[in-house]
């Protein structure tokens, strides 16, 4: 099966430097804040957002917790 995909048009393979220089992406989930009364008055929910390493949708390493709400 490699041998088919690597004779595909386009495809190149990649060395060990440029194979540890992939990224995965992220892992990401939105937990929702307790709502402050002036979110309260307006009705705003607002979530704070963690996210991980991810290789094939697996995540691994550990949450970080990024500074800025988002609305959810």
């Amino acid at each position: 099966m490699l041998e088919k995909i690597l004779n595909l048009d386009g495809v190149v393979l990649l060395n060990k430097k440029q194979q540890q220089a992939v990224n995965g992406g992220k892992k990401c989930e939105t937990i929702p804040n307790v709502p402050t009364q002036f979110e309260q008055d307006f009705d705003i929910h607002t979530c704070m957002v963690r996210c991980r390493p991810s290789f094939l949708g697996i995540g691994f390493g550990s949450w970080t917790i990024e500074e800025e709400s988002v609305l959810c």
